[in-house]
């Protein structure tokens, strides 16, 4: 008997799994069987918004990446030019302070603001330091130009890299969560594609059950996956 997958499994297992059923339904040689055609269908259409949204959750996660690096290079100039403040060399140290005003206006609370109004401030504190007393100023301070360099590299791969998802990541409100799409899939491979398998293995075995056997051998494929990670994490804990 076919099994049902596993609700428990991950949402690119379901996903991943999903795919492969539906390849195995385009060369069943059942495209014109209606209601396979149907079930089908409808699984397809939900398991693709399904990889939309995963594929979004990435552009997320490889953004906030982004930003991660810019914060670490706004500190590494703030820290660095805020030690050479201390520096018993006069001319030094007021070079530093000079510059230390100019950081001191955004402040590092920037790399706790929205995506929009961090890029804003590190671009104006960016153009304030190309001031030619401010260049001066850093000239005297080894490792800070470099530092802000390094700044100016992270905020503009953060910008291409947010323009070139901006599509994706407008469109994400209008789309339901992951966990949610995951459940309508598996309620429609379980209590649909499932349930018209067994019965058709059943009473039309010369008919459905080559395709039948498929399927369950790509979902109990799916569900021993499952079940190593839970003896994974049994095995861990």
């Amino acid at each position: 008997m076919i099994e049902k997958i596993i609700t428990s499994s991950r949402t690119t297992d379901i996903h991943g799994t999903t795919r492969l059923l539906f390849n195995a339904y385009q060369q069943s040689g059942f495209t014109e069987d209606r209601t396979l055609n149907t079930l089908f269908t409808a699984i397809n259409d939900r398991n693709t918004t399904l990889g939309n949204v995963i594929d979004q959750s990435k552009a997320q996660s490889i953004l906030a990446g982004k930003d991660d690096n810019r914060d670490d290079d706004a500190r590494a100039v703030g820290y660095l030019v805020k030690g050479y403040t201390y520096h018993p060399d006069e001319t030094t140290r007021n070079a530093a302070l000079k510059v230390d005003r100019v950081f001191n206006k955004y402040g590092l609370s920037i790399t706790e603001e929205s995506y929009v109004t961090e890029s804003s401030h590190i671009v104006s504190m960016l153009g304030d330091f190309a001031a030619p007393d401010l260049v001066a100023a850093i000239a005297l301070l080894p490792g800070v130009a470099e530092n802000i360099a390094s700044l100016q590299a992270a905020q503009d791969d953060f910008e291409n890299t947010q323009t070139g998802y901006a599509k994706e990541l407008a469109a994400e409100d209008n789309l339901p969560t992951a966990t949610e799409l995951k459940k309508e899939v598996v309620a429609l491979i379980n209590d649909d594609l499932v349930v018209f398998l067994r019965a058709a293995e059943r009473f039309q075995a010369e008919t459905y059950g080559a395709f039948a056997a498929t399927v369950a051998k790509i979902i109990a494929d799916n569900n021993e996956t499952v079940r190593k990670r839970w003896n994974k994490d049994d095995a861990e804990e």
